[in-house]
């Protein structure tokens, strides 16, 4: 059965060695995916523009709470500071269930702003691009 789910249940997890662990603070976040088409207009098209895909790219917007001592944290701010991409993984759904869409890929950390406003806690708006493929999972349905 069909069901709606919050944002709240989709975390943003990195890889730690070969663990996955769940970023630190997750407010917000977006992921982006976007393609380029190639035009293909010729004399012959009638006056009308035309196209073919091309190239795709993705990224994710991550907005978060800066939480001091966090391993995620650091793990994320060391990946900046050191230019290494990271292993990112988005879970959309709960784990085996119809219809859930999972994310995976290497990512670069792209922005990295740290936001110390007097009025609320500390965060970070971070911004990852794809650095690989993105693999995307749509987890089939199970007949009972």
């Amino acid at each position: 059965m069909a069901r709606k789910i919050a944002g709240a249940e989709v975390l943003l997890k990195v890889k730690k060695g070969e663990e996955l662990i769940e970023v630190a603070g997750q407010q917000g976040m977006t992921v982006n995916l976007s393609a380029d088409t190639i035009d293909t207009t010729d004399k012959t098209s009638g006056g009308w523009k035309t196209a073919m895909a091309g190239l795709r790219e993705w990224s994710i917007d991550q907005d978060v709470f800066y939480t001091v001592g966090d391993e995620s944290n650091k793990l994320l701010l060391d990946a900046y500071l050191n230019r290494e991409a990271v292993v990112v993984d988005v879970l959309a759904g709960k784990d085996g269930e119809a219809g859930a869409v999972h994310f995976t890929g290497d990512a670069y950390i792209t922005s990295f702003p740290f936001d110390f406003s007097l009025d609320n806690a500390a965060s970070v708006s971070m911004s990852l691009s794809g650095a690989s493929a993105l693999t995307v999972e749509v987890t089939a349905e199970t007949t009972p």
